[in-house]
């Protein structure tokens, strides 16, 4: 798969592989450990958020949607980054929209996986 400009903006590419100045000669690939990690963590904020949303528990969805922004955030994940602040301000305002936001993050993040396994992939070839 080759990574088009519509995947550097969904997923800035440069600040995932700035994390591999961390990596240490002999040990396993930070960026792919970090990778693997986003892509575990992913469904579980997901989860949290659905859950939330569905027992009008607005404080549990803000959390997990604030934590899915950070994390999307600090590996260059700019979409998903975006698009669960929006999330987290709407849950703040307890707005019923925001059931329809997450499905939009949902599919974004379905984009997000397609564009991190083929960094992974090139990473581990």
């Amino acid at each position: 798969m080759s990574i088009t400009n519509e995947a550097v903006q969904t997923v800035d590419l440069a600040i995932l592989a700035s994390f591999g100045e961390a990596q240490e000669q002999g040990e396993p690939d930070f960026v792919v450990e970090l990778i693997d990690l986003y892509l575990e963590e992913g469904p579980r904020f997901f989860n949290s958020i659905r859950d939330g949303l569905a027992n009008n528990d607005w404080l549990s969805a803000k959390r997990a949607a604030h934590s899915l922004r950070g994390s999307s955030s600090n590996l260059g994940i700019v979409q998903m980054s975006l698009i669960a602040g929006a999330l987290e301000q709407l849950t703040t305002n307890q707005d019923a929209s925001a059931a329809e936001l997450l499905q939009g993050l949902e599919d974004e993040f379905t984009r997000v996986e397609e564009i991190l396994l083929a960094e992974r992939q090139r990473r581990t070839s």
